[in-house]
């Protein structure tokens, strides 16, 4: 099941920085929008995370339903990207505890064009000695086409060092 969420959270991604125009200039894909009051990483403050162009999406393939927010920071390559492994039906309080069954997280990562590099990729179901990823996606409001909510996360990379969001924000179409 994690592979499955790896495989998920980067080809979200690349779909939604690869979605262009007929000019070749990127498309607003969904109108989507991301933004963390405060982000951090390897121990330093980062500032506020915007995503103006970002992506919801709710899919069910092969029997496995998932609902998937990406948002690339704008004029960077930057990525948070959640998913839930099962169908967002109305207002839900997701707990995003280290190693759930359900396999459900939130990745950072420093740059998405680099999806197999360890170091670049902070995951809410990795931890390190003295902390475990974590955190919490909050859909406020669903009435099945549009969702808003609020997140926040605690996530690890493959050398133990940390990234952080609170006070995070989405909203968007549902596509």
């Amino acid at each position: 099941m994690k592979n499955f969420l790896c495989v998920a959270m980067m080809a979200s991604c690349l779909y939604f920085l690869g979605c262009k125009k007929d000019g070749g200039t990127k498309q607003d894909v969904t109108g989507a929008k991301v933004n963390a009051e405060r982000y951090g990483v390897d121990g330093a403050a980062s500032g506020k995370f915007t995503s103006t162009n970002a992506g919801i999406v709710q899919t069910t393939v092969a029997g496995i339903s998932s609902f998937t927010i990406t948002a690339i920071k704008d004029g960077s390559n930057e990525c948070i990207t959640a998913v839930v492994l099962h169908k967002i039906t109305g207002p839900e309080r997701i707990n995003l505890i280290y190693n759930n069954a359900e396999g459900s997280g939130i990745t950072y990562s420093k740059d998405y064009t680099k999806p197999s590099d360890a170091n670049l990729n902070y995951k809410t179901t990795n931890g390190n000695a003295t902390t475990k990823g974590g955190g919490e996606l909050n859909i406020t409001k669903f009435d099945g086409k549009n969702v808003e909510g609020t997140f926040y996360f605690v996530a690890v990379n493959g050398s133990g060092k940390e990234a952080w969001a609170e006070q995070g924000s989405f909203s968007g179409t549902i596509k």
